[in-house]
């Protein structure tokens, strides 16, 4: 293969002087958008569901009822959850970032996603059937399928902020307002559950579990939109071949020139992916971003969703309908509140990443602010707020600042690179957020064991 041949196979120079193609009707941002709600939506909708799961774990010689004579199965399925969440979820997001070199961005979104469509079929088909004789068996396939689509999940949430980091800044913060959409809407959901808790509940989860395969069916398609739109096309770098960069932009390298023209072409360091350097450069980033949802996760849901009220009103408000709406709708009508301001108000600006660090750390107050409002039962400590208004402002306010600093620390990150590594260090972006998730996740339940 000769030289123009060779050249013929590299991407097209980007110079200063080129200007990408307009996103016209805003179709690639609304794409992100909806790969943020995809993102996380089947994984709220299965959570969600936890009233199914009660009802098919039940003891099936008693009357079906879901607050009393719980067997071990349904005693044992929220903790069983988490861990069978939360260990998959860590460790395929560090494979991910580890791999990101060497698995093509594609095929991992590609995959992932149709392995987690291919679970929510399964599901579907489980919920149909009756599993009152082998409620064993349904538990253990029921696990299985967490891990497996905690792991699609998690690659394909690396990926996509991997992506997202290839882009304007502007399109990190449509991903992260989508995956608040996502939050909401489970949540609406949760509560129109309580309002039908009448009606059969098989074909409720049904109902929930078919949203669940729709949107992640939609948000496939919706990625794959990506490579026929000539704005997307712009930006999506395929890291398999050479980049071409200008000699103005071209670092230490040794670098050749095949052509007369001054365009300069750079291989990939031989020593593999840069990681280090692109962790050198974000690390400030990554840390706030970890430390905004390990903060959130110790507070919610497992604190916050067992705030009880304290009015003296019915109990069907003080036993279904408060948590669900005060916990659970108000965090993520509050988280999505905060990323979508994150897009039109920056502050800390990007040049300030130390003071991003400090807002973040201070978040850490809401810990023992929400440890202490009216959490049933409460063995070892005493109630400080012992009122509906605190609990209100604590879990809006955890749920705003959240959205919005979660949301600035993932734009600013892989813009701290050049856009080449934007893919890795949106990656690595995800890996700390992760971590800060899990770890959140487990100090909240062991608090909530000391409350």
């Amino acid at each position: 293969m000769d030289s123009e041949e060779q050249e013929s196979l590299l991407p097209q120079p980007r110079t200063r002087s080129q200007q990408p193609p307009i996103d016209r009707c805003n179709a690639v941002f609304i794409v992100f958008y909806f790969i943020g709600i995809g993102s996380l939506l089947p994984w709220n909708f299965f959570i969600t569901a936890n009233k199914y799961f009660q009802f098919k774990l039940r003891n099936t010689s008693l009357p079906w009822d879901d607050g009393y004579f719980k067997t071990d199965l349904q005693l044992n399925f929220e903790s069983s959850i988490t861990i069978a969440s939360t260990v998959p979820n860590v460790v395929f997001n560090f494979i991910t970032a580890f791999m990101a070199s060497r698995i093509p961005l594609k095929g991992r979104m590609i995959f992932s996603n149709v392995v987690v469509i291919v679970v929510f079929i399964i599901t579907l088909l489980l919920v149909k059937i009756d599993s009152d004789n082998w409620q064993a068996i349904f538990y253990s396939i029921t696990l299985l399928s967490v891990v497996i689509l905690s792991a699609a999940s998690s690659v394909y949430m690396a990926s996509m902020f991997g992506l997202a980091g290839m882009f304007p800044i502007q399109y990190m913060q449509a991903v992260m307002s989508g995956q608040a959409i996502g939050g909401v809407f489970a949540a609406l959901a949760n509560i129109l559950s309580i309002a039908l808790s009448g009606s059969n509940e098989r074909d409720s989860a049904f109902v929930f579990f078919t949203i669940a395969t729709v949107t992640s069916l939609a948000a496939l398609i919706g990625y794959l939109s990506l490579y026929t739109n000539d704005f997307s096309k712009f930006y999506i770098n395929y890291q398999d071949v050479l980049e071409i960069i200008e000699p103005e932009e071209s670092d230490n390298d040794e670098v050749s020139t095949p052509s007369e023209n001054s365009v300069q072409y750079t291989a990939p360091p031989s020593t593999g992916s840069p990681y280090l350097a692109v962790c050198k450069k974000i690390w400030l980033d990554s840390l706030g971003a970890g430390s905004v949802f390990f903060v959130s996760l110790t507070c919610f849901p497992a604190l916050a969703s067992a705030i009880v009220s304290t009015l003296d009103v019915s109990s069907v408000w003080r036993d279904q309908y408060f948590s669900a709406v005060v916990c659970f709708l108000l965090f993520n009508m509050g988280d999505w509140c905060g990323r979508a301001t994150a897009g039109a108000i920056k502050w800390p600006t990007e040049r300030h990443r130390n003071k991003i660090l400090i807002v973040c750390a201070i978040r850490v107050v809401f810990i023992p602010l929400i440890f202490f409002c009216n959490i049933k039962p409460r063995v070892y400590t005493e109630t400080i707020f012992d009122n509906d208004f605190c609990p209100l402002v604590f879990i809006l306010t955890l749920g705003l600042t959240n959205g919005y600093f979660s949301t600035l620390c993932m734009m600013y990150g892989p813009k701290r690179v050049e856009s080449r590594y934007a893919e890795y260090a949106g990656t690595f972006m995800s890996v700390s957020l992760t971590v800060g998730l899990a770890g959140g996740s487990l100090l909240g339940f062991l608090l909530l064991k000391l409350v």
